[in-house]
């Protein structure tokens, strides 16, 4: 009996919980095309890097697997094309530095070519609703500060700023796109950063690992040269 492909499988589970590519695509802001390409391993219109495997989670969790899992599988099968080639070493000198040096990887992703939406309002009634929270709320401070210094025009244009501003650095947009934005678009959005926050923080750990490395190889060079 032939073993069923990845992509198979995949298109067999979405299909068995009757969810529409064009439905999938519309909640992750991924291209249909992309998706099909996927369930048929052809992978040549893919990006790599960080976006590659957040669009793999995107397309697991929309249709309920496990995203981890479906993503440590899919990169066994088809590798990332910018991970880098390990070349054998010619001694075994070479081989034990290898083997003990701190391998520092970075992942550039073209964002030109290539764009990945955050959380998304899609029809026109939560668009509004998201409008009028957003208004409300700075509109409700200023009026607050209002009633107590009589104050209105620059208390507005500081609250509608520090309110933006803080939205879109703690929650990657404002609190009225979060809060009525369809609930797989902003799995979708935490999938992204959280691949983001784990691949920065891996590099900055290796970065400083080798930093110190080299750093007390050099104070053993002048202890030897000093001897």
């Amino acid at each position: 009996m032939t073993e069923e492909s990845f992509g198979t499988r995949l298109r067999r589970e979405r299909e068995r919980r009757q969810i529409a590519l064009s439905s999938l695509s519309a909640n992750t802001k991924i291209g249909v095309s992309l998706f099909e390409g996927l369930e048929r391993e052809d992978l040549s219109r893919w990006p790599p890097g960080i976006f590659r495997r957040a669009f793999i989670r995107a397309y697991a969790e929309g249709i309920g697997l496990d995203a981890d899992q479906v993503t440590r599988e899919f990169l066994e099968r088809f590798p990332d094309p910018l991970e880098p080639v390990t070349i054998a070493a010619t001694g075994p000198a070479s081989a034990a530095v290898a083997a003990h040096e701190p391998v520092l990887r970075l992942t550039l992703a073209d964002t030109g070519a290539w764009f990945v939406a955050g959380a998304a309002v899609l029809d026109m009634r939560h668009r509004l609703a998201a409008v009028a929270c957003d208004a409300g709320v700075v509109l409700a401070i200023a009026l607050s500060v209002f009633v107590v210094s009589g104050m209105f025009w620059l208390p507005l244009a500081v609250a509608m700023l520090c309110y933006y501003t803080l939205g879109i650095l703690l929650l990657g947009n404002t609190p009225g796109v979060c809060l009525w934005a369809p609930m797989s678009s902003r799995v979708s959005a935490r999938a992204t950063m959280a691949t983001l926050r784990s691949d920065a923080m891996n590099s900055f750990v290796q970065l400083i690992v080798r930093a110190t490395r080299r750093r007390e190889e050099k104070h053993q060079s002048l202890e030897r040269t000093t001897v």
